[in-house]
């Protein structure tokens, strides 16, 4: 099978004949070939000619090494092939190749036909590795789109039926108040799901920004609670906050964290039926009671843990069907959806409870499920204690 004409390859090794004889053969196999004799020369037609499918690199090397070449290579984020070469090869030697970036090696001496066979192999690994670059990028635009071109038109639509279901434009009754609300909280549910996937990726890329500091536990748990008690009401559910006294504050992004309680009373909210409660508890723990919780693996222990095992424990269960044992350490993955029915849930991307653990983590806390199905359910959150609480016994 002859090989495209624009696939490049740039052989380098210091030894002339070996080189010739490569450079002979993958040209008539219909290749592009180039020889550098160094590992210098090499970097600089690299640098100037960034359209090399495959590097055929010798590891032993007057000057700059091969393996030093291969690190500068991938420091330099290409996407060019390198298969290494070695007159001395070794099992130790192929390994640490690999570890640092190689897509092959071979022992010298070896035969054209089985060199081409693995020129063949890296040729088609870094189509697919350009293919799947080109496919993260189409779905990072995606995101992008979501944010400018469906986001902000919907949260116009949104506004628009509000200023309806207020009466500004009209009288309105209560039956039709009931289904603008509807299409509301909808609307809503959507572009929570939307803010949700956008800060997934700017967690996972780096770029999320947070004030983290330390915050009016009461007051700001108090707040977001009260922003479900209607919905709670009109279904039914029973929702009580219980905030110990001694939790006075949690150091916390503001923001975020509404996001991350709102997440998690929406969940409750869904998957509770009518005659059912969801509490909130926040408890102040220390000592020997925060040494005895049980904190499955899942839940990323951070290495900086407080010593004195101080914390905050924010838990918001509820009455519903629990959670399957099979699904606890899975719920937290993207599009990961409940299979609890209760007649009343809505849809969703399976993005809430993603966030909230990359949110909690960014606060050096925890977060993980408790259940037990038929049971209902329990997410429990743990926040170490602000600098000014740490003594507190």
């Amino acid at each position: 099978m002859l090989a495209q004409k624009l696939d490049k390859i740039l052989i380098v090794d210091d030894e002339p004949e070996i080189a010739q004889a490569l450079k002979l053969y993958l040209d008539d196999e219909g290749y592009a070939t180039s020889l550098a004799s160094d590992g210098s020369t090499a970097l600089d037609m690299l640098v100037n000619e960034k359209d090399y499918t495959v590097v055929l690199l010798d590891i032993s090397m007057p000057g700059l090494d091969g393996i030093t070449v291969l690190k500068r290579l991938q420091d330099d984020g290409g996407d060019t092939a390198v298969i290494m070469m070695s007159g001395h090869g070794n099992e130790e030697l192929a390994v640490e190749c690999m570890r640092n970036g190689a897509e092959d090696y071979i022992s010298k001496p070896f035969a054209l036909e089985d060199i081409l066979l693995r020129i063949e192999r890296a040729c088609a690994h870094r189509r697919e590795r350009i293919e799947k670059r080109r496919l993260q990028q189409e779905r990072e635009d995606f995101i992008l789109m979501l944010s400018h071109d469906m986001k902000n038109p919907l949260t116009a639509v949104i506004g628009s039926i509000d200023i309806i279901r207020e009466g500004c434009l009209g009288p309105v009754n209560d039956e039709q108040k009931e289904y603008l609300q509807s299409a509301i909280d909808s609307g809503n549910e959507v572009v929570v799901m939307i803010d949700n996937l956008l800060d997934i990726r700017k967690f996972e890329a780096g770029k999320i920004q947070l004030a983290v500091q330390a915050c009016n536990a009461h007051e700001l748990i108090g707040k977001i609670a009260n922003q479900f008690a209607r919905p709670a009401k009109h279904d039914g559910i029973e929702l009580t906050v219980d905030l110990e006294p001694s939790c006075s504050e949690i150091t916390v992004d503001k923001n975020a964290f509404t996001r991350v309680l709102g997440n998690l009373l929406g969940n409750a909210l869904k998957f509770t039926p009518e005659g059912g409660k969801i509490t909130v508890v926040c408890r102040h723990i220390c000592g020997e009671e925060a040494r005895r919780e049980e904190i499955p693996a899942y839940a990323s222990i951070p290495p900086d843990l407080p010593e004195n095992g101080c914390f905050i424990k924010l838990t918001v269960s509820d009455t519903g069907n629990g959670i399957p044992p099979d699904e606890l350490e899975r719920i937290f993955d993207r599009y990961t959806q409940f299979t609890r029915k209760t007649g009343r849930e809505q849809g969703g991307a399976g993005l809430g409870l993603a966030y909230c653990k990359l949110a909690i983590e960014s606060f050096h806390g925890m977060i993980w499920a408790e259940s037990k199905a038929g049971l209902g359910s329990g997410f429990v959150i743990l926040l170490p204690c602000c600098s000014n609480d740490s003594g507190r016994k």
